[in-house]
């Protein structure tokens, strides 16, 4: 069962609430990230209006993955891609491992689902300052960094709700 996370938790916890939270603050096109202790990775979901076929995304987004990390001389341990359909709306998953993502990483991640899907991804259009924009992208730096070797004690996950983010730990 879920239970709602306070501020009283410190350390590694806590950059992992930050982290999940700037992602989604900068990011309004996900709809919920997990932190998978488990697999020490991020799970982004991304809701798209109608069923989709996941091989077509697979083939732009994979590729284009590995071609940023084969650039930033890295590997990938983690990259699965995911959709369930209920009803008229599909929810992209993408998974990713925590070592080796950046915040470069989930912007490319995110401007390639646009790309994709410009006309049928769901989202709360909400308007953030570019300065705004740039601080949140050096917090997702920064917690990223934080929590690459270290391993986070609880799964975490954020999403939104009426205009909030809330992170839950399970």
């Amino acid at each position: 069962m879920l239970s709602n996370l306070s501020h009283k938790y410190a350390g590694q916890v806590q950059d992992g609430v930050e982290l999940l939270s700037s992602i989604l603050l900068r990011y309004v096109e996900v709809g919920s990230v997990y932190y998978w202790r488990e697999q020490h990775a991020l799970k982004f979901t991304f809701m798209i209006r109608q069923h989709q076929e996941v091989s077509a995304l697979q083939e732009i987004l994979k590729p284009a993955l590995e071609f940023f990390h084969y650039l930033e001389g890295q590997t990938m341990r983690v990259f699965e891609l995911a959709c369930q359909s209920e009803e008229n709306v599909c929810v992209i998953t993408v998974t990713r491992d925590v070592e080796s993502i950046t915040q470069r990483e989930v912007g490319l991640i995110v401007e390639l689902i646009k790309g994709k899907y410009r006309n049928q991804l769901l989202y709360d259009e909400l308007y953030l300052p570019e300065a705004e924009q740039i601080f949140q992208e050096e917090m997702i730096t920064h917690m990223l960094y934080s929590i690459h070797s270290a391993d986070l004690n609880k799964n975490l996950v954020a999403l939104r709700e009426e205009g909030r983010v809330l992170v839950f730990k399970s």
